[in-house]
């Protein structure tokens, strides 16, 4: 049964048609973000995002890419040379810098979310609408209980509300 529940994420993950897939990821980013934006750059961004507040460290971003500090240095130093990101020092420690949206990157935002569910409506637009409701709230079911069952603390803040 996880077995089955798991191949479903990963297509929808990972599978070329997926939800989160090469082929529709391009659909809803194509001619956002100025020029071609990586999907590394784009997860980074959905990462402050939904991290704020308090903003993400470089070393958050590190982790989240599972890389090392240079390599989210690097990246964040693209989004913020295009306008994306900027550092900002922490409120408490003022040695510690963090990464935070500009109103610009939140703008492509909105409209990517925007694209998204208008493909996702598309996906399930034949289906009946208790259908959707249901799926929607086992989904975010499945999300609490991700988040119980990490081994660390829980997170700062729901991404998916």
């Amino acid at each position: 049964m996880v077995h089955n529940l798991d191949a479903a994420m990963r297509q929808l993950r990972h599978g070329r048609f997926g939800l989160y897939g090469p082929f529709v990821r391009e659909r809803f980013l194509d001619g956002l973000f100025g020029e071609e934006i990586t999907p590394t750059a784009y997860r980074v961004l959905r990462f402050v995002e939904a991290s704020t507040p308090p903003a993400p460290t470089l070393s958050d971003i590190a982790a989240l890419l599972l890389t090392d500090r240079a390599r989210a240095v690097r990246v964040v130093d693209r989004l913020s040379a295009d306008g994306l990101v900027t550092r900002v020092h922490d409120t408490v420690d003022r040695r510690v810098r963090r990464v935070a949206l500009t109103d610009t990157a939140r703008g492509h935002l909105a409209l990517a979310t925007a694209r998204r569910s208008r493909l996702l409506g598309e996906a399930v637009s034949d289906w009946p609408d208790e259908d959707v409701e249901l799926l929607a709230s086992l989904l975010i079911r499945l999300n609490d209980s991700v988040a119980r069952h990490l081994p660390s603390a829980a997170p700062r803040e729901k991404p998916w509300n």
